[in-house]
């Protein structure tokens, strides 16, 4: 184990790296950072890269051992990761339609990024008084409850309903799906520093004990707090401040950028003033959750070409018609698009795709595309796809022989059984109102598989009157207590879930079995693959270590190293004693 005078240094260590690289990033000016340790083929690895890796895998993993021996280990990894990188470009990665998207969105983030850091620099300033804030924070800690919102709008309902004098009690039974948050009123106990969204506990630090807040944003969506206590450890000392303080900037700094950028996008987006064309959203909805047939070639070019969203902008023009969204929406990553599952989502989703075009061309037209740095951020960006593809295309290589699967679960047959089922359907709708009126429905006899054909929005639901198959309770996520603990031919809800609202029919229930060998393959094949992939990755890299020439400077690394180790000694604070 390392000592902890050493995981001291270390972190000092992390901060000089941090402040190294952070420092260049918005200026063309050259920096020891940029010095090359290494050249892969036709590539390079600068020590700054060297320095930023070595830092973050040892946090991250600890160091066993001696130091030098880990930094010959990150070095090899970033040698490997390059040989990767090459290969790929040999083979014409950059000529796929893919890498083409992939660019286009890494430079529309780089000039993102760009106006962010001019329009917002003040936002972005960190102050004494912000690390000192931060230090109280980061010791105290909370007891408090909260309502959940999917948009702003309707936190601001529950806030003015709070404000006329309902419950936290009341309304979480409205709110929550979690039996516990639903039962408790928001309830969410005792919790510190790092342990909820970052917006969330800074709004929990700065609200009077026992106030409503104003609705806070989260990574999630938008809540209403009310904290019911506050405690700050009375041990806070400078010596502790200074030892921490580098931690603290950075944790402070990245939550100024987060903060900023959805300021930023926020004005923006008002600035343009999105208005979506009703009838034609509409139907996008209902193509966007299956609700709606395919077209014929004829019909959908003709519906592409429908206007669908106006604004008022000077850089992109006045409207977007479907077709418009939909090829800037297929330029966005597969988890962003993952999430438009209704109207709200589409919605937000539509205006995301609007404030990023706009800044864009703001930063074009300021003349921000043609800053250095902004180029390397791009290539940057590019090269960690490449990289992920890289490693991706070994992934799908099936080299797990049948014969080593089977004898697998010959003999861990054990490991693989089926969970305790329940068949299930479901209706899933926009708003609670919509889910009330359809339960309202049911009970009076209506058919649950007509009403899911037509109203549900759950993709596939129409073609299967709603049914979800037989499903596990982690199946069924935040649903799978009440509806197991239902008695079949049971509806259960209405049940918030991500801002929509399901309905539940409860099923007959299918007992714990074992798999067979046809259904736990997916599970073994997933099990054995590690070994196998690192099979892969080992033979790939020696492969191309004989094709491409791999070269170190080990007196420029050893240069860029010994000095910045000999600049956190500088700046770190007395080492305690020695206690490993």
């Amino acid at each position: 184990m390392p000592s902890l005078s050493f995981l001291l240094r270390l972190g000092v260590l992390v901060a000089s790296i941090a402040a190294v690289l952070s420092g260049c990033r918005g200026s063309d000016a050259p920096s020891p950072d940029d010095a090359v340790v290494a050249t892969v083929g036709q590539g390079t690895i600068t020590a700054g890269e060297f320095a930023e890796t070595f830092a973050r895998v040892v946090l991250q993993a600890g160091l066993d051992g001696d130091p030098q021996a880990a930094r010959e280990a990150v070095l090899t990894s970033l040698v490997n990761r390059q040989l990767l990188v090459e290969s790929a470009l040999a083979e014409g990665i950059e000529g796929t339609e893919a890498y083409r998207a992939a660019r286009d969105l890494a430079e529309t983030k780089a000039l993102v990024d760009a106006v962010l850091a001019r329009e917002k620099a003040g936002a972005l300033a960190v102050t004494e008084a912000d690390l000192r804030e931060q230090f109280v924070q980061a010791h105290t800690t909370y007891e408090a409850r909260h309502l959940y919102a999917r948009d702003r709008a309707a936190a601001e309902r529950l806030r003015a309903r709070l404000e006329a004098g309902e419950t936290f009690e009341a309304l979480a039974r409205e709110t929550f799906a979690d039996p516990l948050l639903s039962q408790n009123g928001g309830f969410l106990g005792t919790f510190g520093h790092d342990e909820m969204d970052p917006a969330f506990e800074a709004a929990a630090f700065r609200l009077p004990v026992g106030e409503v807040s104003e609705p806070v944003r989260t990574a999630t969506g938008y809540s209403v707090l009310r904290v019911e206590a506050r405690a700050t450890s009375p041990l806070l000392t400078e010596a502790e401040f200074a030892r921490k303080r580098d931690d603290l900037e950075r944790y402070v700094r990245k939550r100024k950028r987060t903060e900023a950028r959805f300021d930023l996008s926020r004005e923006v987006r008002d600035a343009l003033a999105p208005q979506v064309d009703a009838e034609a959203f509409d139907r996008l909805v209902a193509f966007a959750t299956g609700r709606a047939p395919a077209l014929d070639a004829e019909a959908l070019a003709q519906w592409r070409r429908t206007p669908l969203v106006r604004f008022t902008s000077d850089h992109l023009g006045e409207a977007w018609t479907v077709g418009e969204v939909e090829d800037r929406a297929a330029a966005m990553t597969e988890r962003q698009r993952a999430a438009v599952q209704d109207a709200a989502s589409l919605q937000e989703f539509i205006e995301g795709l609007l404030v990023r075009e706009e800044l864009a061309a703001r930063a074009r037209a300021a003349g921000l595309d043609r800053q250095a740095w902004v180029a390397e951020s791009v290539d940057e960006q590019m090269e960690d796809w490449v990289f992920e593809e890289a490693k991706r295309r070994l992934r799908l290589v099936d080299d797990v022989p049948e014969d080593t699967l089977r004898s697998h679960f010959a003999s861990h047959a054990e490991l693989y059984g089926m969970p305790e089922r329940v068949r299930a359907r479901e209706i899933l709708v926009a708003t609670r109102p919509e889910a009330d009126a359809l339960l309202a429905q049911l009970r009076a006899g209506a058919d649950f598989g007509d009403l899911a054909r037509r109203h549900s929005l759950r993709p596939g639901a129409a073609q299967a009157d709603g049914s979800l198959g037989p499903v596990s309770r982690d199946q069924l996520g935040r649903l799978g207590d009440a509806v197991f603990a239902a008695a079949p031919g049971d509806v259960v809800g209405p049940l918030e879930v991500a801002g929509r609202y399901a309905l539940v029919e409860r099923g007959e229930g299918l007992p714990p079995r074992p798999m067979t060998f046809a259904e736990a393959r997916p599970q073994i094949r997933e099990a054995l693959d590690l070994p196998f992939a690192q099979r892969r990755l080992e033979a790939a890299v020696a492969r191309l270590r004989a094709r491409y020439p791999v070269e170190i400077d080990h007196a420029a690394l050893d240069r860029f190293f010994n000095a910045l180790v000999a600049t956190s000694a500088r700046r770190a604070p007395p080492p305690a004693p020695d206690r490993s």
